[in-house]
Formats: C-alpha cells, sequence, structure tokens
C-alpha cells in the first residue's frame, strides 16, 4: 500500500502529532543529552558475593517474570511498586518464603524517595514510564534493568545515555536473549565475515498479539478499587479508564504507551545483528507497506525499512521488518531461502557469500541450509565472547565489578532508537531521512514532533 498525504490527513494523525503537548523538535542530538543531571547519590559497586538490595517497579508481566530471575539468583529484594494492588500483592506473596518484610509501594515516586539504601531499580512498566521512573532512579544512584523497548521516544534514549553516564550507574536493558550462548555464537558468525559483505536483513513476526488497528472507545467505566489510573497514566496525556481496553497488556498498540510490534520484538530480533555487524548510524526509515492507519494506535500489519550504517563495511544495511504475520512475496521468499520457501518466516542476514537464516547456514554453492555448528564454513570458528550464566546475572555481577553488560547502554540506547524511528515511520508516510548528528528528520516536520514525549502536567523526566 502506497501512503499519500491525503491518507495521512484523513487518518487524524498529522492533526494529534501536531497538537502534543510538550513536543517541541529536538534542536540537535544534544539536546536532551545537556540538560543537567541532579544527582542526588552516585551509585556505588558491591563487593564480589554481596547480595544486591533491589526493588522492582511493576510486578505483572515481565515484571514478574523479572522478580522471579533476581529472586532466584538470591539477591535480596528490598521493595516492590505497581499501581494495581492486586498485582502488587501477588507479587509480595510469590516471593514471601526469602522475604517475608518487602515493603510495597503504589507510587514508585514514593518508593525512590523512602528507599534511600538500594542499588538496584528494575524497571517493567509499560513503555511510556520507562524513562521517568529509570532515570529517576539513576539520579538517586541506582543502577537500572529496564525492560525493552528501554523507552518510548528517541528524546528519552538520548536523556537515558546522557543521565546513565553522569551517574556512573550499570545499566542493562531487558532483551534477554543477550545472555544465551546461541545468540552470542550468532554475533561471532557474523563478526568473522564469514558470510561477506551484508545486503539485507529481513525479519518476520507474529505481533501483534494485543488489540491495536483501532480507534479510541467513548465513554468511561468506573476504575477498579485496586488500580490508580492517575499512576498507571503517569506521564501521558489524560484519558478516560476503559475497561479491557489499555489495562491489563492492552496498552502495546497505543502511541502515548506503547510502541507497537516493532517496539515490542525489534529489541529482541535485531540485537545480534546490531552487534555482529557493528550497526551505528540510521540513514533513513520507510513504511512501504501497511494496513490502514488510525490515529491512535498501530496499524495491523506494516513492512517498514531501515537503513543503517555499519561501521563494518562501506555499504549501509537494508533491515526489512514485517509485522502481523505477514513476510516478504513469494519471489522474495524464494530468493531468500535457496528455492525453499514461498512463504519466509523468521530472521534472515543475507551477505554477498552467504545467509544466516535462525541458526542455520548457507554458502554459495550449497545444496541447502545445515546448522551452523555442523556447516564447515563456521563450526570451527573460534569463540570470542564470554559466556555467561543469564542475561539477569550478567547485570548483577556487574554491579559486583564484573565485565560491562552486553545490552549496557553503548548498545541499548542505539539499537533502541532506531527502533522507536522506525516506529515513528508506521505513523508517518514516505521515506524519512535521519540526520543523526542534528538529531532530527531532514525532511518531515511531523516525524519531528514525535521525537520528544508528551509529559503531563505535574508529572517529569528526570
Amino acid at each position: 500500500m502506497q501512503f499519500t498525504r491525503r491518507d495521512f490527513i484523513s487518518t487524524g494523525s498529522l492533526a494529534a502529532a501536531a497538537g502534543l503537548a510538550g513536543c517541541s523538535t529536538p534542536g540537535g542530538s544534544g539536546s536532551a543529552a545537556d540538560l543537567p543531571v541532579p544527582v542526588l547519590r552516585k551509585a556505588g559497586l558491591r563487593g564480589k558475593g554481596d547480595k544486591l538490595r533491589m526493588a522492582f517497579i511493576g510486578s505483572g508481566g515481565r515484571g514478574w517474570a523479572n522478580l522471579g530471575e533476581f529472586y532466584k539468583l538470591g539477591e535480596e529484594i528490598v521493595a516492590l511498586c505497581d499501581v494495581d494492588l492486586g498485582r502488587l500483592d501477588g507479587a509480595a506473596k510469590k516471593i514471601a518464603g526469602r522475604c517475608p518484610k518487602v515493603r510495597r509501594y503504589q507510587d514508585w515516586r514514593e518508593l525512590l524517595e523512602k528507599e534511600t539504601d538500594l542499588d538496584a531499580i528494575v524497571v517493567s512498566t509499560p513503555d511510556h514510564m520507562h524513562a521517568a521512573c529509570a532515570i529517576a532512579a539513576m539520579e538517586r544512584g541506582c543502577h537500572v534493568y529496564v525492560e525493552k523497548p528501554l523507552v518510548r521516544t528517541w528524546w528519552e534514549a538520548e536523556r537515558f545515555r546522557a543521565v546513565a553516564r553522569a551517574c556512573g550507574v550499570v545499566t542493562q536493558m531487558g532483551n534477554n536473549g543477550n545472555g544465551l550462548d546461541s545468540q552470542r555464537r550468532t554475533i561471532e558468525i557474523l563478526q568473522s565475515g564469514v558470510l561477506g559483505k551484508i545486503r539485507e536483513i529481513h525479519v518476520t513476526t507474529d505481533r501483534p498479539i494485543w488489540p491495536q488497528g483501532l480507534d479510541r472507545p467513548e465513554g468511561s467505566d468506573v476504575v477498579p478499587k485496586n488500580l490508580d489510573w492517575n499512576l498507571w497514566l503517569g506521564v501521558a496525556p489524560k484519558r478516560p479508564f476503559k475497561k479491557n481496553v489499555y489495562h491489563g497488556f492492552k496498552w502495546r498498540g497505543w502511541f502515548d504507551f506503547g510502541t507497537g510490534a516493532l517496539g515490542d520484538i525489534g529489541c529482541h530480533a535485531l540485537s545480534s545483528c546490531w552487534r555482529g555487524l557493528d550497526l551505528c548510524e540510521t540513514l533513513s526509515v520507510e513504511t512501504v507497506k501497511s494496513t490502514p492507519t488510525f490515529s491512535e494506535t498501530y496499524p495491523l500489519a506494516t513492512t517498514v525499512r531501515l537503513t543503517v550504517r555499519s561501521a563494518r563495511q562501506a555499504e549501509p544495511v537494508d533491515i526489512y521488518w514485517y509485522d502481523g504475520k505477514t513476510g516478504p512475496d513469494a519471489e522474495t521468499s524464494r530468493r531468500l531461502t535457496n528455492g525453499k520457501q514461498d512463504n519466509f518466516s523468521g530472521r534472515i542476514v543475507v551477505g554477498e557469500k552467504g545467509s544466516l537464516w535462525g541458526g542455520q547456514v548457507w554458502m554459495k554453492g550449497d545444496a541447502k541450509f545445515v546448522r551452523h555448528q555442523d556447516h564447515p564454513a563456521t563450526r570451527d570458528l573460534p569463540q570470542s565472547l564470554p559466556r555467561v550464566l543469564n542475561h539477569h546475572w550478567e547485570f548483577a555481577e556487574a554491579i559486583r565489578g564484573g565485565a560491562r553488560p552486553f545490552s549496557d547502554i553503548d548498545h541499548s540506547v542505539p539499537l533502541t532508537e532506531a527502533v522507536l524511528l522506525g516506529c515513528i515511520a508506521q505513523r508517518v508516510p514516505g521515506k524519512l531521512a535521519w540526520n543523526q548528528a542534528k538529531g532530527r528528520f531532514e525532511d518531515s516536520e511531523v516525524a519531528n514532533l514525535l521525537l520528544k514525549p508528551h509529559v503531563r502536567h505535574g508529572w517529569s523526566i528526570g
């Protein structure tokens, strides 16, 4: 589907973007980074073998998964926070065996004010609150583990990096596949250069698995007694509560709260490619195909092309992203899979000499794809990256003086920024040329309006 400006205006997206309160266009890449950082407490490191004093903001879904991982590692769980008291109490009961005195908060700001001796905070809220919670925690000297995507907007990513550096904290984004041996082996294969110059990457996903491609419902419903709706909204624009529309993992497809399928999976699916190919700077983004657009939610299915510079080769890499259970056309699928499939799915890295499809390798002249551990081109490649127990352990060990985490700001920020620029392309038609030095799109003021978040009156990000 080819967009026109008339199509875009008719959806209401242009009016919504132009009317975002507080969404002034960043004047350059330093606009967020140059703001002062009010450090209230310097971050410190623990000794080898010491338990970390940890608090968790968000206790359902990924919040509970992250809590369970650090609980299994034996860390000291000091406090939990959730705007939903039912989820909060449920999480506290699950860890009561070893942490019976864990303190509970409904407002994360109160937690940070009262818990003054924390080592680390884990943020597992909806996307729109990642930056506010994490940046405030870093300013208080807390190391932070933040679910993917790291933040919801490009401006917040720049601010996150600046605050993390100023406060000297350890950070880790929750694209937890980075802790797997298989993902690190993929990176080693890509770094080896065995595939030759990389031309393109194709990624498909079954997301969205939540409601999107819809308009805001009218009216309001009674807020459940266990939920503080104002705290759930946080920095986002005020809107009435509607049952089964936002709260309870229905939020991800809404522009104000989430980042759609690309934000949900992109930081997972593209992470090994980003590191393995030394991808470093987004050059342009474009939605080349889409189902109908809506003023407040992402489309049901899109094809997005991101063109990204690689520090390993002169030519940039084209990344093709397909969501909504879609994929390349039959001709492209057959080309990618060496004639084996008309309906490609998964992730494939295409080079001049060969391709890596999931865990399988194909080199020019091969009859079929072969497992990388069995293929003569890759089976004997040396191990160059350390192996770890898991992604959460790596974060904890870094706070105890270990190696920097795999998904710290040097990796998580540029990767997240590329994904978020792609999310903007899902909202604004046409090819959008990105100027990293200036921190803005060259040819779209509408797209530039979406770089910075709305921050509701009475709230702040840092």
